[in-house]
């Protein structure tokens, strides 16, 4: 087995904190790359930096927008007794009080209210 040639601990750490990625890319992509280092001066890091944040916001898109039509479809809503905005039921204290409210007035399922009567 080859002797590992020794390496000061500032290298060691840093290594640890900044791990090595290696991707493929197409001459396409790569000339693009090449081209944005040229004309911004800033290293390939620095690139895939500001990629990663354009992407996470590009991500984060789809996702808010079903986030938000799911809250729409399935969220339990009521009306402020004060300004009759609307407010969602969204904490575990707001789903147990509601819980507690509707069983202690008989709500029930329309086929069991259909049954006892």
């Amino acid at each position: 087995m080859p002797k590992k040639k020794h390496q000061p601990p500032a290298r060691i750490k840093y290594d640890k904190t900044h791990p090595v990625i290696s991707i493929r890319v197409d001459k396409y992509v790569k000339g693009k790359l090449d081209e944005i280092k040229q004309m911004s001066g800033k290293s390939v890091g620095d690139v895939v930096r500001e990629a990663i944040d354009v992407q996470a916001e590009s991500a984060k898109k789809p996702y808010n927008l079903g986030y938000a039509k799911a809250k729409d479809t399935y969220g339990v809503w009521y009306r402020c007794s004060v300004c009759r905005g609307s407010i969602l039921i969204g904490t575990e204290n707001e789903k147990k009080d509601a819980a507690q409210y509707m069983e202690e007035h008989g709500w029930a399922h329309s086929g069991c209210l259909k049954k006892s009567n």
